[in-house]
């Protein structure tokens, strides 16, 4: 049995080369042409990256042959021709200049957290918050409210929080895959829904490009704002959320993981490999050197104060409002300026103070950049595969068989259904909303002036559904930069975060059925909301059981 589990892997990815060299068989014996439309095939990409990643636990071998795959089915079903476009895909996407921000972002805040280390910050805020809360729910509470807080934007959110938490959650025995799962919940959900975020300007412009392609002159902003009700995943995950934390209860192998973490005090599973190493001994503070709180606030203070001022500025402040520049800021580029110049406010104040040598604080840096490389590195792979699955139409493919079965008083139920299923083996939000917006305003528009409805009545539950299936498979997909990012700087091994995570998102994604089903019914939106969220709390409920063991 051990000789088979050794084979185990290296089985699973041969078949995975023999059915792509069967599929290029079948392509060269007729004649190497290739299809525009590949129909139901465009499932395969998505379908076998995401299918190893579960399997295999492997997260980067799987992506790359999820997107070896796709490049041959583009390549006229050449696997070796496929097999450049896959890499080809990995540096188009480290190359475009979004990308190359977002990985310069993530390395440089590990960076930071290193010098926090050496400078005693990380230590002196553990100590702390230690004294201040005195169980694991009140850690985990801490937790919550931190990524409500920081609602602007879901990449600071997770960089933050999970970089903050982590250390004090090790201390109340919160294992990593329940942190990473409190990190996710609190930041794509939150900031699509907060109304002044950095996701604003691109829902709002892609509901703006409908209204001016149909002639609707009805405010875009102003539909964004009141379909906010009706993006039910998002209010009832974070609902949901909460109520997990104050119960205190789990379910599946998030349960095993509580207890496994509870009782023994190993946060993560034995053989886990997380995105980031949290735990450097050599990163800790000399001795003598004072642990000050300031020291971990002022640097904190100087990354969400830099990032917050330069999405501001990236967006016309102050010539436009608060508001609007906050919508329409650039979060990569205030993302990476903000990151930078909290590492060179925060080395200058450090050596003012004493605290290291150069010597010293530019190790850490580089130590802290260095425990972040490999998540990074999934990050990349996933946008590979995400691209990858463009080409091959995965999305419209969805789309097409999913629009025939509309109709319009299940019309946000539908959308919902298929946004999720998009977001999920696409692993965008963004690119969901860009797919659907375009097929389902135009669709409602038709539906409201071919049954003399009011367009508002139908058009904005339907648009807050896209958005709620845009963020339902962001939330859970393996191959999501957003879950990948909460795993990486809540320091969880990726896959065991994805596995006990998924339960709660279908325990969400069930209550926001209820409620767009009952919507299709006439019941009112909070109506529909509060019965949603009661269905997805007592499910909950009943499949969970308490972390404490009764003895």
């Amino acid at each position: 049995m051990k000789r088979l589990r050794r084979w185990k892997v290296p089985m699973e990815f041969g078949l995975v080369i023999v059915t792509l060299l069967f599929f290029a068989s079948i392509a060269f014996a007729a004649e190497g042409e290739a299809k525009p439309d590949f129909g139901i095939l465009s499932l395969l990409p998505p379908f076998i990256a995401i299918s190893l990643c579960i399997i295999s636990k492997e997260v980067i071998p799987s992506l790359f042959i999820g997107a070896w795959f796709a490049g041959t089915m583009v390549a006229g079903w050449n696997p070796i021709v496929g097999f450049g476009k896959a890499v080809e895909l990995l540096w188009d996407n480290l190359g475009d200049p979004w990308g190359a921000r977002i990985v310069l972002t993530s390395l440089t805040m590990g960076g930071l957290v290193g010098i926090m280390q050496i400078g005693g910050g990380i230590e002196a805020i553990v100590r702390w918050i230690t004294k201040k809360i005195e169980t694991a729910r009140g850690a985990m509470f801490i937790t919550e409210l931190s990524g409500f807080i920081i609602f602007f934007e879901d990449y600071v959110n997770t960089l933050v929080v999970g970089t903050t938490m982590s250390p004090i959650t090790d201390e109340y025995r919160v294992s990593k895959e329940k942190l990473s799962y409190i990190v996710d919940s609190t930041s794509a959900p939150i900031a699509c829904i907060a109304g002044i975020s950095s996701w604003v300007a691109y829902m709002v412009g892609q509901i703006g490009n409908q209204f001016n392609n149909l002639g609707i002159t009805y405010s875009p902003y102003i539909a964004y704002l009141r379909s906010i009700p009706f993006v039910f995943y998002n209010i009832i995950a974070l609902i949901l959320l909460t109520y997990v934390i104050y119960s205190e209860r789990d379910m599946g192998s998030m349960l095993q993981a509580e207890r496994r973490a509870r009782t023994t005090g190993h946060v993560l599973r034995e053989g886990a490999k997380p995105l980031i190493n949290t735990k450097q001994a050599d990163l800790q503070p000399e001795e003598g050197i004072p642990k000050r709180i300031i020291n971990f606030l002022i640097p904190l203070g100087f990354m969400v104060g830099l990032i917050l001022l330069m999405l501001l500025i990236t967006g016309g402040w102050p010539e436009v409002s608060i508001p609007v520049a906050m919508g329409e800021g650039d979060s990569s580029k205030a993302l990476v300026w903000g990151a930078s110049g909290a590492v060179f406010l925060t080395l200058i104040f450090f050596k003012i103070q004493g605290l290291a040598t150069w010597e010293r604080l530019f190790y850490g840096f580089m130590q802290g950049m260095s425990s972040i490389f490999f998540g990074t590195l999934i990050l990349i792979f996933a946008w590979a595969i995400s691209s990858a699955i463009k080409e091959v139409g995965t999305a419209q493919y969805i789309v097409r068989v999913a629009g025939s079965a509309l109709s319009p008083a299940w019309i946000p139920l539908l959308t919902f259904f298929v946004g999720a299923v998009i977001s999920y083996c696409t692993g965008t939000s963004y690119g969901t909303m860009g797919v659907l917006m375009p097929i389902v305003v135009p669709l409602v528009y038709s539906v409201a002036q071919n049954h003399g409805a009011e367009l508002v009545d139908i058009l904005l539950p339907s648009i807050g559904a896209v958005f709620a299936g845009a963020v339902w498979g962001d939330h859970c997909s393996p191959i999501s930069d957003t879950t990948i990012m909460s795993s990486m700087f809540s320091g969880a091994d990726h896959m065991d975060h994805v596995n006990t995570q998924m339960p709660y998102a279908f325990v969400a994604a069930f209550g926001a059925v209820v409620g767009y089903a009952l919507l299709a019914l006439g019941i009112s939106v909070y109506v529909g909301l509060a019965i949603g969220t009661l269905a997805s709390c007592a499910l909950f409920y009943f499949i969970s059981k308490p972390i404490e063991q009764k003895a």
